[in-house]
């Protein structure tokens, strides 16, 4: 049986179990699991190994990649200017980046980017992996990245493009650089241990390494815009130094499930955490709001808040008014402003599944429904 360290409300056991069950079957090799009520720990577990050769424990800081679930803090930094008045979701991003309105993307919004919805669900040709790594680089990329398709008319899901997109749009608004807004305006403040990018050897240390699903991937996109939009990305390797080391918004978010659980306290208490202010409500409600339901052309059907998966009966959620989002592989945060609750996981063995979930995440979903649902009664 394997370890697991930590602490765990008693009224939350029931996820102790399932994360003790998890790697006790080999569903998990090791990772970590934290829950907040309003935005404070309810849960606090990690567990299992952090190595290939399974000799080193996961510990307390012990950190992995959590991939595209890194996309909620890409969120909440546009969230951020908008609730500041610095940007209008509204307006063409070109109003704020010049450059961006290239190649017919001049009409392009926040808020169409935010709901997959802009027309740019990649970057139109074959992109290689080194390239991603050289922020000014791939923002001259992105700026002549063609439209692929009207603005509002059709959705699909953009992989890497959408935080290269928001995370400039961001740096062209604040006058700084994605990465130092992110720790000056969030994960700082917060004290949340999650990061774009690692910025030092300590940091490098605290990383657990990845077993990587037998193929790269199982899912099958929807149609061709879908398997274009994926396949845009040539050749390189996620776990590689040269990859961690870089500021790749959209997919190389590095955190534990502490982090992720703190970072989805703001957003499931309202936007307040700890006597501080992050966002106003109002904004909170509307980015966990319904702004669009529709066939995805990578995903299928798909309920899109401000960024976040909604629920619905082909995504679901831990609640029904639970809002979310995961990475490739099987970390995930979701947040609940009915409930106050928050939950965050990182796993270090990646599943590619050819479902929205895999079922690590769908089991701990559902079973912080039933926790929900009692703790209501």
């Amino acid at each position: 049986m394997a370890d697991v360290e930590g602490f765990c409300d008693d009224r939350f056991q029931p996820l102790r179990d399932l994360f003790q069950a998890n790697l006790d079957t080999g569903l998990d090799e090791g990772g970590s699991l934290a829950v907040t009520l309003n935005g404070e720990f309810v849960v606090d577990l990690w567990g299992g190994t952090r190595d290939l050769a399974r000799s080193r424990s996961w510990e307390a800081d012990t950190q992995a990649l959590v991939a595209s679930t890194g996309k909620v803090v890409v969120n909440i930094a546009v969230l951020m200017l908008w609730d500041r008045g610095l940007l209008d979701i509204d307006a063409p991003i070109a109003t704020y980046w010049p450059g961006f309105g290239r190649n017919g993307k001049h009409t392009v919004t926040t808020r169409q980017v935010l709901t997959h919805q802009s027309g740019v669900p990649g970057f139109g040709r074959a992109v290689a992996f080194e390239e991603l790594l050289d922020w000014e680089h791939i923002v001259e990329v992105v700026e002549v990245a063609p439209l692929w398709f009207q603005p509002g008319t059709v959705t699909c899901y953009a992989p890497v493009i959408y935080g290269f997109i928001l995370g400039e749009l961001v740096h062209q608004i604040s006058g700084r650089r994605f990465e130092t807004f992110v720790t000056d305006e969030i994960t700082g403040p917060l004290g949340a241990d999650f990061s774009f990018g690692l910025r030092n050897l300590a940091a490098r240390e605290r990383m657990a390494e990845l077993w990587m699903p037998a193929s790269a991937s199982a899912r099958v996109m929807k149609s061709e815009i879908g398997t274009r939009a994926y396949g845009e990305i040539v050749g390189g390797d996620i776990s590689s130094p040269k990859y961690l080391a870089a500021v790749i918004p959209a997919t190389n978010g590095i955190a534990n499930a502490r982090g992720l659980a703190l970072i989805g306290s703001m957003l499931a208490s309202g936007g307040e955490v700890g006597g501080r202010r992050y966002l106003g409500r109002h904004i909170v409600e509307e980015a966990a709001r319904e702004q669009n339901y529709a066939f995805d052309e990578a995903l299928g059907w798909c309920r899109y808040g401000l960024g976040f998966g909604l629920d619905s009966a082909e995504f679901k959620a831990a609640t029904p008014t639970s809002f979310h989002w995961g990475g490739y592989g099987g970390s995930g945060v979701t947040m609940d402003l009915a409930t106050g609750l928050s939950l965050g996981f990182v796993p270090n063995r990646l599943i590619a599944s050819d479902d929205l979930f895999e079922p690590r995440v769908a089991g701990l979903w559902q079973t912080l429904g039933a926790i929900s649902a009692e703790m209501a009664m």
